[in-house]
């Protein structure tokens, strides 16, 4: 259940977006910048050739279908994206934490990859969207 302080928070935010839409116009989407992170399952797929059984030059050859196996590991993912697609993927080492410092290297490059993929989009002003979580509140993500 959201208090009066988270609503009037996000009541705040919608309508700064509003006022920001208002003056910006269409443009304002095409500076929006958003990530997430998410846990993934590795799925490990047998490709044809590979699920193939051995077998005798007469005998009737039986391929079957390439099958998934469910890998019991997951990896940690951050996505970033804006409205032409994806900007950057970044899986996170097998026990990393994200914490104030690993957030703020994603955010590098972060930075590398919109410097590559939209020239110009840094100098038109980035409006990043990302949750709340503390590692991307911290004071020094900020800086």
């Amino acid at each position: 259940m959201l208090t009066e302080i988270h609503k009037t928070s996000r009541m705040g935010a919608a309508l700064k977006f509003l006022s920001r839409y208002h003056t910006g116009g269409e443009g304002f989407f095409n500076r929006i910048v958003t990530g997430d992170e998410t846990w993934v399952a590795h799925v490990n797929a047998e490709t044809k050739q590979q699920s193939m059984a051995w077998g005798h030059t007469g005998s009737p050859t039986r391929l079957r279908k390439a099958r998934q196996t469910l890998s019991a590991r997951k990896l940690m993912v951050t996505v970033f994206w804006d409205a032409q697609g994806v900007l950057l993927i970044e899986f996170m080492a097998r026990g990393t934490t994200i914490n104030s410092e690993v957030y703020c290297r994603t955010l590098k490059k972060l930075k590398r990859a919109i410097q590559n993929k939209r020239r110009g989009l840094l100098s038109s002003g980035v409006v990043l969207m990302h949750d709340n979580a503390r590692p991307n509140t911290a004071v020094r993500t900020g800086e």
